[in-house]
């Protein structure tokens, strides 16, 4: 996990090309304390990275970002008690890329939806 302590995964269901986790942040991160202050919000650039690693966490291998083809953020994401959905799917375009579509939900709505590619990452 590169933030630390960021969030705790309830749930992780996996199948052929698809996977779904549910999660639960942490509210008292010391992230939220610059992201921001009073009125904390989940970062995007963390969602994103949350994707990776549950990504990664699938196929059991390290994984670098190549191209971000497409992320909208369409509403914010508050630390608070809710959980938060995460949907992955992909496709293996060669023998080490993947095509990923995912989705973030919060209160049962789309917050953040991605559209990138990865690639294996043998430096790691």
């Amino acid at each position: 996990m590169l933030v630390k302590n960021f969030y705790t995964i309830l749930s992780f269901d996996s199948s052929d090309q698809h996977l779904e986790a549910t999660l639960l942040f942490n509210p008292d991160h010391e992230v939220y304390l610059g992201h921001f202050p009073g009125q904390p919000v989940v970062p995007g650039v963390i969602q994103l990275q949350i994707v990776k690693e549950l990504f990664e966490q699938h196929l059991k291998r390290k994984l670098k970002l190549v191209s971000m083809l497409q992320a909208k953020f369409l509403m914010i994401i508050v630390p608070d008690k809710q959980m938060v959905l995460i949907s992955i799917s992909y496709k293996q375009t060669d023998e080490s890329s993947f095509q990923v579509d995912a989705s973030i939900s919060a209160n049962q709505q789309t917050a953040t939806k991605l559209k990138a590619i990865y690639s294996l990452n043998e430096s790691l």
